[in-house]
């Protein structure tokens, strides 16, 4: 019990670390955390393309926090805590705390998780707590004396719509369970048809209401699909194009993961071959069945670009699956290597963290406050129309007396209009308003000249 304590410490004070750490990363919004700032002040079924379930709990975070970089902070370190504590909390009933700490580390393999999550990233932070918690849940189910209660199978279910309006392909993973656990009898065995039943009404009632929205604004929520490059080209070369992005995406995602696993394995070469305990076999089912039912989804769909991120909710689990094979191929001392190197890399992303908010794109290191303070000596009470959700999310928050709005919700009356595109008459003009003075606004950003251009409404 002492143990894990100790590893649940370490996990929460990694949080509570991390939220300290965001002020010195530069005074603005990196563009995830603007997009959350600007949609989280109010509550709604659906905002843009991405599911409504983040900003609702960032709202909550502002009732809690206040509007501002500490809320942002809290919420999105807490959901990093929440899932590696349900990790954790999986992987114990099989392992001791060192190898269940260790896993959680193992995390750390994969730059999506280790960097992006912790420098950028919103609704993949909510959707990797999801993922984990919806794992270890499904864990719980086919593990046991007996068929799961329905209390279990409800929580699955509400978890597994909770994954879903985090971020739309969470709702990958059920169904990549479902399919593991089809072809494993001793699971099937543990599979209660009422049960199975109660999870899938749960989970509709959790996405109904903005699923719901969905289908009322399909050109808002349709925004992102675009990113897909669905072109109208010969079936079998999208095909192709499809499936060749997807091998890809697995290698940016796992390469680190398979690099260290190569390095082990020559290192351990001769050692017994590795006989997986249940958990490792149902991450592993589960990886197989996600990338399967992916390959399905890009040659029906006809996509052909694959962003490694996307992969998170079945990928996710490549880092404590190398870790648990890494830990019965490895003795003491490997042991203690392999944490020392998993300390040492969580630490170095640590201390670079600043430095992302200077460098490219380096969204936190704009003089936004500088532009707020500008914008408020010359054009005071000037209600602010912009079409960057970057300076829209920025500018609520550095001018939170002020009207801010994107062009979509833009009202009548004079406005202040900003461009990120650096022409706001055109801007205005394209809206039917009359812009009767402009001037540029140029900021330092990742390096670069960010020129923000406003032009005053007559």
């Amino acid at each position: 019990m002492r143990a894990d304590r100790h590893w649940i410490a370490a996990i929460l004070l990694w949080a509570a670390a991390q939220v300290a750490w965001r002020f010195a990363q530069g005074p603005s919004l990196e563009l995830d955390e603007a997009e959350a700032f600007y949609h989280a002040r109010h509550l709604a079924l659906g905002y843009n393309a991405q599911p409504p379930l983040y900003f609702w709990l960032q709202w909550v975070a502002f009732q809690l926090a206040g509007e501002g970089i500490l809320a942002l902070a809290l919420l999105k370190n807490a959901l990093l805590a929440v899932g590696g504590l349900a990790l954790y909390a999986m992987l114990r009933r099989l392992r001791p705390p060192f190898e269940a700490g260790l896993c959680v580390m193992a995390l750390g393999l994969l730059p999506q998780v280790l960097w992006e999550a912790q420098r950028a990233l919103t609704h993949s932070v909510l959707a990797i707590a999801m993922s984990l918690v919806i794992l270890a849940l499904s864990d719980r189910l086919l593990r046991g004396p007996g068929r799961a209660g329905l209390g279990l199978w409800l929580a699955f279910g509400v978890a597994a719509g909770l994954g879903a309006i985090s971020k739309w392909n969470v709702a990958l993973l059920p169904v990549a369970i479902a399919v593991a656990v089809s072809f494993r009898p001793e699971w099937r065995a543990r599979v209660a048809p009422s049960g199975a039943l109660c999870a899938l009404g749960a989970a509709l009632a959790v996405v109904a209401a903005p699923l719901w929205w969905v289908l009322q604004n399909p050109a808002t929520a349709g925004g992102s699909l675009h990113k897909l490059g669905i072109e109208k080209t010969a079936p079998l070369a999208r095909a192709l194009e499809g499936l060749g992005g997807l091998v890809s995406a697995w290698l940016a995602f796992c390469g680190l993961v398979l690099l260290v696993v190569i390095g082990i394995a020559l290192v351990t070469r001769g050692r017994a071959r590795w006989r997986p305990d249940a958990q490792s076999r149902l991450m592993i089912a589960v990886m197989l069945a996600g990338a399967a039912l992916l390959a399905a989804g890009l040659v029906a769909g006809g996509a052909t670009e694959v962003k490694d991120r996307w992969l998170l909710p079945v990928a996710l689990f490549a880092g404590p699956v190398a870790a648990l094979w890494a830990l019965d191929r490895l003795g003491a001392v490997g042991r203690r290597r392999m944490a020392i190197g998993l300390a040492g890399l969580w630490t170095l992303a640590f201390a670079l963290l600043p430095v992302s908010g200077w460098v490219d794109p380096g969204y936190r290191g704009a003089a936004f406050p500088q532009l707020a303070r500008d914008i408020d000596a010359a054009h005071p009470g000037l209600p602010i129309v912009t079409d960057s959700i970057w300076a829209a999310g920025n500018l609520s928050m550095m001018l939170p007396d002020r009207p801010v709005h994107l062009v979509a919700d833009a009202g009548p009356g004079p406005a202040l209009w900003i461009s990120g595109r650096g022409d706001a008459v055109a801007l205005a003009a394209a809206q039917g308003r009359a812009a009767v003075a402009q001037n540029l606004h140029e900021m330092e950003h990742g390096g670069e000249r960010a020129v923000f251009a406003l032009a005053t409404e007559g």
